[in-house]
């Protein structure tokens, strides 16, 4: 137990200093002086920067597919709408929650470490095969329109994570609010109500927006 508490203290405090300094400027000595330990303990736990970089990355994963969770269709469930409310609740907690972890996620230098690089990549690439995947089930669902849900997926993404980015910096942020408003967005972008209808587009084909399938 005692060990385990080591290691989560070492964590707790590279998460400040990464998302402070950025993984490339950060190093083991920034590290191990906010955690006040010795450099040899810190080698007990991890074997370098990156893997305790790729440590906090497997964490964040961890986190939101905990908290994003399937839509159910059945009787004694909420309706998909205030399912998919919940799963963008509690991410939006998560955020507001672990500012450090976020900033670390976003704001990352790619371009100068080609296999961290690859890493990062791979966090995003599963975060959009997850969104992917709750497309295809609302499509057979019929909540979603037919639609590429590959490209649908990363164009989700982006919102999210600039949506994110700006969340994690302003503390002001309703979470509330903005949980409508995504939702809002989401299900039927900008237009205003009669135009989609007088378009022919029912503004309830985006539904199924941010519900991952696990």
């Amino acid at each position: 137990m005692e060990r385990q508490a080591r290691r989560a203290n070492v964590l707790r405090h590279a998460k400040r200093i990464f998302a402070r300094k950025g993984y490339h400027r950060a190093n083991i000595t920034d590290i191990i002086t906010r955690a006040g330990i010795a450099r040899g303990t810190f080698y007990l736990y991890f074997r370098n920067k990156r893997e305790l970089f790729e440590e906090l990355l497997a964490q964040a994963l961890g986190e939101l597919n905990e908290r994003i969770r399937r839509i159910k269709m059945a009787p004694d469930e909420p309706s998909p709408l205030d399912q998919l409310r919940a799963n963008l609740h509690r991410v939006v907690e998560f955020v507001l929650a672990e500012r450090d972890l976020t900033a670390i996620m976003l704001n990352h230098a790619m371009g100068l470490d080609r296999v961290l690089d690859a890493r990062i990549g791979e966090f995003y690439d599963e975060i959009a095969n997850k969104i992917q995947r709750s497309l295809d089930l609302g499509v057979q669902m019929n909540l979603v329109r037919e639609c590429d849900t590959r490209t649908a997926a990363y164009c989700i993404l982006g919102v999210v994570k600039e949506i994110v980015g700006q969340v994690s910096r302003d503390r002001r942020h309703d979470s509330g609010a903005l949980v409508e408003e995504m939702l809002a967005f989401g299900l039927s972008g900008v237009a205003r109500p009669e135009l989609l209808s007088g378009a022919g587009i029912d503004s309830a084909e985006g539904a199924g927006f941010f519900s991952a399938a696990k």
